[in-house]
């Protein structure tokens, strides 16, 4: 069972990292196409347009591939939580119930705070920047409870994979 929980948690620590570098490189690689380094071929087309609109159009085909990312990723991140849970099982209290903490993490995200990002987030892609203060303000609080989430995910993972390969066979 240790080494099948030592395997879930190098999964899911590796999927955690990797969606955070996607999300982070989604929104730079519209920064680096719009600037001066980018295709002309895509400068060429996107010349009709507005500077703004063609970021804003570049931000949304961007958001909605992270909104898609993370919609998969609750998915695999509550199967891999489920399964951490249980091959954490009987490695005794500590392993369990940071497996359980770590589930509820992924629980509290997929269920509350990212559909609430996503509603939002569509609500307000096309919106002028920068963006009235309510709905920035709510959108920076909602963003950073869900990276606080994971933060704490992270932390808790990591404890757990301490734990449990410091215990030995």
């Amino acid at each position: 069972m240790r080494g099948a929980a030592v395997l879930v948690l190098g999964l899911w620590m590796g999927l955690l990292v990797a969606s955070w570098a996607v999300a982070t490189a989604s929104f730079r690689t519209v920064d680096r196409v719009l600037g001066p380094g980018g295709s002309p071929e895509l400068q060429e087309r996107l010349a009709p347009l507005a500077p703004d609109v063609r970021r804003a159009v570049l931000r949304h085909v961007a958001s909605e591939s992270n909104r898609w990312m993370f919609g998969a990723m609750s998915i695999a991140e509550l199967a891999l939580g489920l399964a951490l849970v249980a091959v954490s099982w009987r490695l005794g209290p500590v392993p369990r119930a940071l497996a359980l903490a770590a589930l509820l993490a992924v629980v509290l995200q997929a269920s509350a705070l990212g559909p609430a990002i996503l509603r939002l987030g569509r609500s307000i892609d096309f919106v002028p920047r920068p963006l009235p203060p309510a709905e920035g303000r709510r959108f920076g609080l909602l963003h950073a409870a869900y990276m606080l989430a994971d933060l704490v995910k992270a932390a808790v993972l990591g404890a757990a994979a301490w734990v449990i390969v410091r215990r030995g066979p």
